[in-house]
């Protein structure tokens, strides 16, 4: 009876201790979440709206906007690290990332690629 209870008591502590590293490696292997910003889209998209139309810009212009937006909203949250949700669409508080966004687009609309001197001060918007 005896020699049942030390193969038990043994099943069980190595179960224990099982169970105790995966936790560890889970906690130590998993990538931090992405943290949340905002941009400012309908503000964004408004402005660019009523310039194009007043200049005359073609429904190429504006497909060619949109997706130079699409670009510079992934390198942006890529760069920093974030999932960017429209203003309305998060808390007060959250990170405003909407010039970077905007510095992001003109140098792809100017370029065709975004710079190295858009990159945020470490720490910013985090």
């Amino acid at each position: 009876m005896s020699e049942l209870r030390v193969v038990f008591c043994a099943v069980l502590l190595s179960g224990a201790v099982a169970a105790a590293v995966a936790a560890a490696t889970v906690r130590i292997a998993a990538p931090e979440a992405p943290g949340i910003a905002s941009v400012r889209l309908g503000e964004m998209t408004a402005a660019y709206t009523t310039r194009a139309a007043s200049e005359g810009r073609t429904a190429e212009d504006v497909r060619a906007w949109g997706e130079a937006l699409e670009a510079a909203l992934n390198h942006v949250a890529e760069r920093r690290g974030v999932v960017l949700l429209p203003a309305r669409a998060v808390a007060a508080g959250t990170p405003d990332a909407t010039r970077h966004v905007e510095a992001v687009l003109a140098e792809l609309l100017a370029h065709g690629r975004p710079g190295e001197r858009v990159a945020p001060a470490s720490g910013e918007g985090r």
